[in-house]
């Protein structure tokens, strides 16, 4: 920054342009000049309040600051400024931010001796280096510079700044004015709010960097924080530090515990951004994002091909699932249908165990009363008809056998298949084939044989005048329904047949039992099946989100190297001030102007003055005065 060089001449300024004069002499060429500016006001007890009001600059003609309230024109006037100057604008704001006060110290600096004219329209001037006068025609100031410069004080009034600034205070949460904080104590927040003001030549706020300093004393602030700035202690004060970038508007914050709270008022500094920001060396992170693509290039490989193999796995899986699904209901059917094997070979065994003991029963009726006509019948003159008969009767009982089995064995298979008690199912079952058996041809022909078998073994008993011979013909044919071998007698084959069915329906059973246990598994394999199924379909359907997903990140990172490197060069175009050239501020006929700064500062929050108790003396005698005017009280 450049300083204000130290003034010539008798110094005939006010107040105020005295102590600014003295404070950028005391700073010298260390410090620069928007610094002593703030540093005149401290020295000077806050000279702002001595810098009268001036009327606000118009527009159209008026200076880039846009604070001329329209003044009278001349030939001089309209004529424009090109001798180089600098321009350092300070401004006293409220505590809340409205602006109260601007004035300008102008310093001229022509290459040689003469008259200068500069432009502002300001309500009052002074000469703040020597005792020279300055004219003031509308706009136009025009002064006499005998040396290498001159510096001139022109005052603005309340005049429109590049930053609009709120302040709000907060005191435990709750709103408060800034009138209302002096001597108060508790959580104290403080926001600070900058924006772009319309009506300023924007030059300024998009070229300018912005600091915000809010100093609290030690003594009576503690716990400071904030996390917008930065925190340093200067001597006795907590120094907390914001800073505002070119055309961007801000919100501050920062937070203190207070005790009998006193404010000296928050300071702005703007200068221009002339940051030397060298274009960092971008090859190494744009080859990283270059990476970073053909990674993303792979993992979509990848992500395609667990895509796709879940999608076979969901595939296998729901065949799986459907196999044993149908194992499941093939295992229930087979449990059912051995249940009715069992319930039918039970039945048949019944069957076979009733007519076993009917043939039982019909052989001991035969054998009772043969026994009871052995004595009475002459068994050599019944021989011939009592063969025949035997032959008869066992070819009668073998054909109703043969008709009666097969119908009562689908008789009952139906009738328990139907749901028919197995009881009832017999018994109706021996009912159909009984009906069956008396109607089958075979049944009917041997039981004619047996009739004529029968007739003719009754003549021969009556032949025999005696009931001897039928009485050995009936022995004879009892005997001769047991007399063949076990394996082939029509009671050994019910008997044998009864024994088969009920070991046919024991293993029927088992089966059953073993077939349902099956199927209960089965049910059980169906049932994981099926949310194996259903888990490879989500892990299926996840891959598929997967892929797409990658497959748009691959799409949006090819193009990253690109974007990352336009970002960092639109960024650093941004923050490259390096073409800027300094407007006035007062005046746009003001040409040559090589820098401007603005110095802003907020009223002070001072503490109630506390009385002091007035200590009345006592009244003295003539005797104490004597010896208090001779030093010797």
């Amino acid at each position: 920054m450049r300083l204000l060089e130290k003034n010539h001449g008798e110094a005939r300024a006010p107040h105020s342009a005295r102590c600014a004069r003295t404070a950028h002499v005391r700073l010298g060429a260390a410090f620069s000049l928007a610094l002593a500016g703030t540093l005149a006001l401290y020295l000077c007890g806050g000279s702002f309040g001595l810098v009268p009001a001036l009327a606000a600059e118009g527009s159209g003609s008026q200076g880039a600051g846009g604070t001329a309230a329209g003044a009278a024109s001349s030939t001089m006037a309209s004529a424009a400024n090109d001798t180089p100057k600098e321009e350092v604008v300070y401004a006293r704001l409220s505590a809340g931010g409205a602006v109260d006060s601007v004035y300008v110290v102008n310093v001229l600096k022509p290459t040689a001796a003469g008259s200068v004219t500069d432009f502002g329209s300001y309500n009052s001037v002074q000469n703040l280096t020597d005792a020279s006068g300055i004219q003031q025609n509308g706009d136009a100031v025009t002064v006499d510079v005998a040396g290498d410069s001159l510096s001139y004080q022109g005052d603005l009034g309340a005049a429109a700044l590049p930053w609009d600034v709120s302040v709000a205070y907060e005191l435990d949460g709750k709103r408060v004015d800034a009138a209302d904080l002096g001597g108060a104590s508790g959580k104290l927040r403080i926001t600070i709010a900058t924006k772009k003001n319309a009506s300023v030549d924007p030059a300024f706020f998009d070229n300018y960097l912005l600091q915000i300093t809010v100093p609290f004393a030690s003594d009576q602030a503690k716990d400071v924080s904030t996390e917008d700035g930065q925190i340093a202690l200067a001597g006795s004060n907590t120094q907390v530090t914001f800073t505002g970038m070119p055309g961007k508007d801000g919100t501050y914050q920062v937070e203190a515990q207070v005790s009998d709270f006193s404010f000296a008022g928050i300071s702005f500094a703007a200068v221009p951004f002339s940051m030397g920001i060298e274009t960092p060396d971008t090859t190494e992170l744009v080859s990283g994002f270059r990476q970073l693509g053909d990674g993303v290039g792979q993992l979509k490989t990848g992500a395609d091909g667990v895509a796709s193999g879940a999608g076979s796995l969901a595939s296998g899986v729901g065949q799986v699932a459907g196999g044993v699904n149908g194992l499941a209901s093939g295992a229930g059917e087979l449990a059912g249908g051995a249940s009715g094997v069992a319930s039918g070979a039970q039945g048949v065994a019944s069957g076979a165990s009733g007519l076993a003991n009917g043939l039982t029963i019909y052989q001991n009726e035969l054998s009772a009363q043969a026994a009871e006509l052995i004595g009475k019948v002459d068994q050599a003159a019944a021989d011939a008809a009592q063969g025949t008969y035997v032959s008869a009767s066992a070819q009668f009982v073998q054909a109703y056998t043969v008709a009666y089995t097969p119908v009562y064995t689908q008789a009952y298979a139906e009738n328990v298949g139907s749901g028919m008690p197995p009881e009832q199912a017999m018994g109706a079952a021996m009912q159909t084939a009984s009906a069956a058996a008396s109607a089958n041809a075979d049944v009917l022909a041997a039981q004619g044989a047996l009739q004529n078998a029968l007739a003719a073994l009754v003549g021969v008993n009556a032949a025999n005048a005696g009931y001897g011979a039928s009485s050995q013909s009936l022995a004879g044919a009892a005997s001769g329904v047991g007399s063949a071998d076990n394996a082939e007698s029509l009671l050994g084959g019910a008997t044998a047949l009864a024994a088969g069915a009920s070991e046919l329906a024991g293993g029927a059973n088992s089966l059953a039992s073993g077939a349902s246990a099956f199927a209960s598994g089965a049910n059980q394999a169906a049932s994981g099946a099926g949310q194996l199924a259903s888990g490879a379909s989500e892990l299926s359907s996840g891959a598929q989100q997967l892929a797409s997903g990658t497959g748009t990140l691959y799409q949006e990172v090819q193009g990253m190297p690109d974007k990352v490197q336009q970002e960092i060069d639109a960024m650093m175009a941004s923050y490259d001030k390096s073409d800027f050239k300094p407007v006035s501020f007062t005046s746009s006929k003001n040409t040559n102007v090589t820098l401007v700064q603005f110095v802003m500062s907020t009223d002070p929050i001072e503490a109630p003055m506390q009385e002091e108790p007035t200590v009345e003396e006592p009244e003295q005698g003539i005797w104490d005065r004597l010896l208090a005017l001779f030093g010797l009280a």
